[in-house]
């Protein structure tokens, strides 16, 4: 699938893409994150090739989340030339989160 799961190299992973990259910062414990995989992938597998996708575990990466300033789970994070545009937290549905990830990525 289209989703990767980042647990170093936070910029250089995110930063030199060349695509829009959106960052799913997650816990295991979460159901809420639970709820959002399906979704996710939904989108991501929509998207291959123009989106990139990633997760990140908050408890496996706590620096990452923590340099973020990650506060809630999930939280979307969306990169356009390896700048953060915008983010969105909670559960959404799935066209809900489509079209806020298209509203980021337009401004």
């Amino acid at each position: 699938m289209g989703i990767a799961l980042i647990t170093k190299d936070y910029e250089n992973t995110v930063g030199k893409q060349r695509m829009p990259v959106i960052v799913e910062f997650y816990a295991s414990w979460c159901p809420k994150c639970g709820m959002m995989y399906p979704v996710v992938e939904r989108i991501a597998s929509r998207y291959q090739g123009k989106w990139i996708f990633y997760k990140i575990d908050i408890d496996i990466s706590k620096e990452i989340a923590e340099y973020i300033g990650i506060e809630i789970v999930p939280t979307f994070v969306v990169y356009r030339d390896g700048k953060i545009c915008g983010y969105t937290t909670g559960v959404l549905p799935e066209e809900t989160l489509e079209e806020r990830i298209r509203e980021m990525l337009r401004k």
